[in-house]
């Protein structure tokens, strides 16, 4: 459900985050900015399109990663719907193949979560100035993009091996980790991880994410898993 706030003669913005206390947070900094104004916040991908489309913000603070959906996908069509409209992209799932693909899709400013709230309202003026704004470790993924552009695999997918595959297989079947174990015959311990590889990969940490993300990547209409066996 999506919250709006009435209009005023200010840089309008709209905040679309899945962590509800956040999200009030992000409000609260925003509103305290002089010239900004948060018309609406919105927790999912739906909501947020309608909000948007509705709203027409000059300003969008967006994390990639929502409940429901965890590509790109929202930010073409969010693009499409309000083009008038600049991006903030606030994750703390920024990996050098999501950056590639905002950057492609001409995004104005990435943010990561560890940033100060100095950083964060630094991001929001030069954006508002028409400048682009990268916080410090988007910056050095950004660099490293440069330098070696094949680094990062192949673009929208990050690359994982047979057994973190096997490990996300179980995930999304809703499995834990002490139960994944128990099933490879390997301890909780290896299980974990592989599970922090796949998690720090993908950038995805809830199992309704990492569900989406095996369904995407066709692991879940396999009748057995990648492999049981070399854990």
């Amino acid at each position: 459900m999506d919250v709006v706030l009435q209009r005023g003669p200010k840089t309008r913005v709209v905040i679309i985050e899945d962590h509800h206390m956040l999200s009030e947070l992000l409000t609260s900094v925003v509103d305290s900015l002089k010239g900004f104004r948060v018309v609406g916040a919105a927790s999912a991908a739906a909501d947020a399109l309608t909000l948007c489309e509705r709203e027409q913000p000059d300003l969008i603070i967006l994390d990639l990663v929502l409940s429901d959906t965890f590509d790109l996908k929202l930010l073409d069509r969010l693009s499409r719907l309000c083009p008038g409209s600049r991006v903030v992209i606030y994750s703390g799932n920024l990996t050098s193949d999501i950056i590639k693909q905002v950057l492609a899709a001409g995004t104005y400013s990435l943010i990561s979560k560890s940033v100060t709230l100095q950083e964060f309202r630094a991001a929001l003026l030069a954006v508002v100035a028409g400048q682009t704004h990268f916080s410090p470790d988007v910056s050095g993924l950004i660099k490293g993009l440069v330098v070696n552009p094949s680094s990062s695999g192949r673009s929208g997918q990050s690359s994982l091996t047979r057994r973190e595959e096997t490990v996300l297989y179980y995930l999304a079947q809703g499995l834990s980790s002490k139960e994944i174990a128990l099933t490879l015959g390997v301890s909780v311990y290896t299980v974990a991880n592989h599970r922090s590889r796949l998690m720090k990969k993908t950038g995805l940490h809830r199992a309704a994410q990492l569900s989406l993300y095996a369904v995407r990547r066709g692991l879940l209409g396999n009748a057995a898993p990648p492999s049981v066996h070399g854990l």
